[in-house]
Formats: C-alpha cells, structure tokens, sequence
C-alpha cells in the first residue's frame, strides 16, 4: 500500500475517495482494462473526472501530470469547481514541463471564467515568449484573452487579442468568424479609441481600425464609401480585409451605387390634398437646400398629380431624363404610376399601393401607423409590462393599429393583449367600465342584494391584471379615456401605465395646456419631440404656426431627399441605420422603410423627450 506522505495529504483529500471506490470496482476487471491509452492533453475530454483521477493514481512522473491535467478539465465541465481548484493547486507544486504549463495556465483560466472572475483569469493567462508550444495552444490561448476581455467590457484588448490568434487559425471559416468578431468590436468603438488602434505596432489590426474609421466618415455618402473602400483595399492589397470583409460590405464592395442627377417628385399640388403635398414639398426642399456635401446637386422636378393624368405626367418625365422617382402620395396614384410607368423608373414610392407589387426598382416610405403601433409593443414590453390593454376607435383605423400591436406583442411575448373598442365618446366610459370588470362587479353585488333581500353597501372591484394600457385615440379622446380608467381602478390597486400613439400629439410647438393627459407615454417623430434637436429649433422659427400632422409630412419630405442618398447603402448593408427627422431609418422585407419613432411623455410644462 502506498505510504501518504505530508506532501501528498492535500490532494488527497479529493481525489482518494473517488479514485478508491474506482479502485476497488476495478479490482474485478482484467488488467488489460488499465491500461493507458493514447492521449492529449490538448484535446477536449472524453472520459469522466474520475476516470482521469484514477488513472493519476497509478501513473508516475510526466504521465501522472497528463493525468491530472485530463481530470483537471473534466472536473470543470462537470462543473465541480472546488475540486478543480484544489487539483489546480496540486498542479502548481509539481515540475511540469512547457506544453503541461501551458495546459494547466488554460484549464485555471477557464475555472476562474466559469466563476466570474474574468479579470483574475486574465491576469492568470502569461505564455512565456521562449516556450515553443503547438499552434492549437496559442490559438486557444488568444481566443481565450479575446473572450475574457469582452466580458470585462475591454474591447481594444479583445480585437488585440483576437487579431493575434487568427496567426493561428488555419480554416478559412473560422478566420472569417475571427475577423468578424474583430470587426464587430471595432464597428462599436468611440472615434478616439479607433484612432489609438489605427496607430497601433500590429499592422494588421491598425489597418482593420483604419478601414472601420474610414468607412464611418463616409457613412451617410455611399457613393464616397464605396469609392473610399476600394482604394484602400486596392492600396493594402496584403491585408486580411481583402479576403475576410464582412459580406455586407462584400456587397458594398462589388454594388454598382448610381447617384441620379434628374429627380421627380409626384405630389398632389392643387386641390384635394394639397397641403399635405405642400408639406412633403417643402420638406424636401429644405433638405436640399441643407445639402452640403460637396457634391452636385440634383436636377429635381415636381410634377402635380391633381394636375395632369398619370399617363401624361409619365411622358414628361421620359421627356425630361428622369432617373429617379420620389411619390407618389395616394394609394390610387401609386397604382396608377406604376401602371402607366411599367415599373421602369426607380421608386421611392410615399404610399403602398392596393396592388401587391414586388420588384427591386421599388421602395416604399410612409408613416405608417401600424409601424408605430408594433413600436409601441416592443417599448411596453421592454418597461417590463406584462398584461397591457389596447382600447381603440371601432372603425378600420382602429381595427389596423390594434392588429400590428397584437401582431408584435405575441412576436414579442408569445401572448395575446386583450383589446377594446369604442364606438364614440358618448360610449367610453361604458366601455372602461365593461373591459375593467365594473359592469361584472355591479351585476354580482346586486344578485347577492336580491338572493338575500337586502341592500348592502357594497364597493365594485375592478380587474388587478391589467399594468399597461395603449391607447389609440387623439388628444380628446385620450382627455377622457385617462380619468375614466383612473376612475375604474380601485384605490387599492396599483394603476397601469398609459401609453399613446402620435394620433394622440395635436399640440402646435409642443405647447398646451396638458391637463388630463400628463404622465402618459406617447411616440412622434423626433422633430416634433426631440426640442434640443438643432433642426427642430430651426424648424419651429421658420414654421411656429404648422399644426403636427403638416409637421410630420415635412419631416417625411426631408427623409425622402436623404433616402436617395442612403438608399443604395442601406440595400446593401441591411444593420445600415439613418437618423433621420421622421425616425430611425432602416430597410426591412421588400424594400419597405422601417422608422423607429421617439419616446415623449406629457407634463406640466409641455412635451418632455424621454428617448
């Protein structure tokens, strides 16, 4: 029997126990079955921690090591980190040599990851530069360091780290995901941190870092981006970012980007809907005039839908070289344009049309109510709300809004939101009373009063489930759906919050007085919200009298100028976002425009931007 000595105590104390039960149980195997196989100390385990522990047990020397090396890494998969603590300082008191130190150095980083100690981990990982390890150690090791630093929130030493293992990487797919990771990091970086890393001794990251930087100051002129990527690419013709760029600027790489020079702009000039056209005119007009990039304007036409017949307006515009179409405003004109054009000219179209029509030629921006709505979803449900109502106008207005706040909520959460409708302001207090169970309640207490032939004084009880309500409704409305619900809501009960969309926001210049609607949460375009927004300031000099809805059609306008700039590039990078005036611009599934619209609350002294 072996003789424990004091040196030998401390380990022991974990490893007898399972290694004498495996011990005794082996007694009855052949011998054979002790035998060590094969084995590397590199690769991942295939066996059990005990399995390891007990092959340590009967080993001496180099092997024993390689044994405790093995349970070592098993022991932390299986997640028992007492006992891979203790094993790894028994470890730390043996000779071991290089490729061992470099195993046991990974196996305590990986233990002291596992437990949340991602610095101390950090600081455990030092390879010396004289050991002459295999590749898959210094791969592992930077891959390691890499990871470890994007858990302390340190990504100037995970690119670092990142950059230096892909040295070691020999599969052209897991260079891409390496470079991925890098780009990914850099993309996220302030400018002067980018700038560090642009002079940086590693020519290889400095160059990724100069590349990043590059491309984001020309990020809202695709064409200067796309002519700035490929002169550096061609003029570092050595570095990775020729062969392992992320496929969307692959794709910016390669796109033919066509900036047009002759525009037309189809709005509804005279009669019916004219102001509204006035205000996209008007908008877009001033984005034009704003346009200091540097490069040639475009030659811009407009041409008055009530004014000519679509087929004629078309004949213009073939007479005029029209390379590129903004509008039309109208359902029914979309329809017609398309029709009379055959889908010739590219479109930025400011409608849908009642025809489903799928063609790469053509976009479309609005502001869509039903957009907003799916937004507002998404927002209650990140307040942590759990059982928001919707109560709208019974009509089609009503019934659309409603249905893509459904939609998004059960994307969202996997539930359906309860949803009530109103038919007038005469009905609302009816309805709240109905959909917060005070009818219900009311039934109850006078069904007991008949049983019992008596007349108890009884107090209604409202629902408790309900934490967040949406209201689509304007700012009448809204004035009176508040106080009936806050009314409805038993005083001990924890009352929802109130949500609203921009159908609520009439209010000139933000100012009015707010009364019944302070406290509730609505969404708008940001150049209506967003008050220390320089082009909002501006705005409101120029135009102090434009009610809201003409507001949001000249924030629409100048968008659309911007669009035909960023277009091209948001087809071709699609996590591409645009601040824009009406939103966050993005481009979703066939070409649509998506906005990401503010976040305001009404108070006492007005509208206060809260996002």
């Amino acid at each position: 029997m072996r003789k424990i000595t004091h040196k030998y105590k401390s380990i022991s104390r974990v490893i007898f126990p399972i290694a004498l039960a495996l011990a005794l149980s082996a007694c009855v195997a052949t011998s054979p079955s002790l035998k060590a196989p094969l084995y590397d100390i590199t690769a991942p385990t295939l066996e059990s921690s005990k399995f390891y522990l007990l092959k340590a047990e009967i080993s001496v020397n180099k092997e024993k090591a390689d044994w405790y090396l093995l349970a070592l890494k098993a022991l932390i998969t299986e997640k028992q980190f007492p006992q891979a603590s203790a094993l790894v300082s028994h470890l730390a008191k043996l000779p071991l040599m290089t490729i061992q130190l470099s195993e046991w150095q990974l196996n305590r980083a990986v233990l002291l990851q596992q437990k949340g100690q991602f610095q101390a981990a950090i600081d455990s990982l030092n390879f010396s530069s004289t050991w002459k390890l295999p590749t898959l150690q210094y791969q592992r090791y930077y891959l390691l360091k890499g990871k470890l630093y994007e858990q302390i929130n340190n990504p100037s030493g995970a690119v670092l780290s990142y950059t230096e293992a892909s040295s070691y990487l020999s599969d052209t797919f897991d260079k891409q995901q390496n470079w991925v990771r890098v780009w990914n990091l850099l993309v996220e970086l302030s400018p002067s941190k980018l700038h560090s890393l642009s002079a940086n001794s590693n020519t290889v990251l400095s160059g990724w870092a100069e590349l990043v930087a590059l491309l984001r100051q020309h990020a809202e002129e695709p064409v200067l981006q796309h002519t700035a990527l490929n002169i550096w690419l061609a003029t570092n013709p050595e570095h990775p970012a020729n062969f392992y760029l992320p496929d969307n600027y692959k794709t910016l790489q390669t796109i033919d980007i066509v900036r047009p020079n002759r525009i037309a702009v189809l709005l509804p000039l005279s009669d019916k809907f004219v102001a509204q056209g006035e205000a996209i005119r008007n908008g877009f007009i001033q984005k034009l005039l704003d346009d200091n990039s540097g490069e040639s304007q475009p030659a811009v036409m407009f041409y008055d839908t009530n004014g000519m017949a679509m087929p004629e307006i078309v004949a213009h515009m073939q007479n005029d070289g029209i390379q590129f179409v903004i509008g039309p405003l109208q359902k029914d004109n979309v329809d017609a344009f398309l029709n009379a054009s055959h889908n010739t000219f590219p479109m930025l179209a400011l409608n849908f049309p009642r025809s489903k029509i799928r063609s790469k030629n053509i976009c479309f921006f609005t502001l869509s109510p039903e957009q907003e709505a799916k937004q507002a979803a998404l927002h209650i449900a990140q307040n942590n709300h759990h059982y928001p109502l919707v109560i709208a106008p019974n009509n089609k207005f009503g019934h659309r809004v409603s249905s893509a706040f459904s939609i998004e909520w059960q994307s969202v959460t996997g539930k359906i939101p309860e949803i009530k409708y109103f038919e007038n302001r005469d009905t609302m207090q009816e309805t709240v009373q109905q959909v917060f169970g005070l009818t219900e309640s009311q039934g109850r207490i006078q069904q007991i009063n008949q049983i019992l032939g008596l007349n108890m004084a009884s107090e209604q009880r409202s629902r408790r489930d309900i934490d967040a309500v949406y209201l689509v409704a304007n700012s009448g409305e809204l004035s009176l759906l508040k106080p009936f619900i806050e009314v409805a809501i038993n005083p001990n009960v924890n009352p929802p919050k109130f949500y609203a969309s921009s159908h609520s926001n009439h209010f000139i210049n933000g100012i009015r007085e707010v009364g019944e609607l302070r406290g509730i949460e609505f969404s708008d375009v940001p150049l209506l919200v967003e008050h220390n927004n320089p082009t909002t300031v501006r705005f409101h000099q120029l135009w102090p009298e434009l009610n809201n809805s003409m507001i949001r059609l000249y924030a629409l306008g100048m968008d659309a100028y911007s669009l035909i700039k960023v277009l091209p590039q948001m087809k071709a990078l699609p996590e591409y976002r645009y601040q824009g005036q009406s939103g966050e611009l993005s481009l979703g599934e066939q070409c649509v425009v998506n906005r990401v619209v503010s976040w305001a609350m009404y108070e006492d002294q007005g509208i206060i931007s809260i996002r």
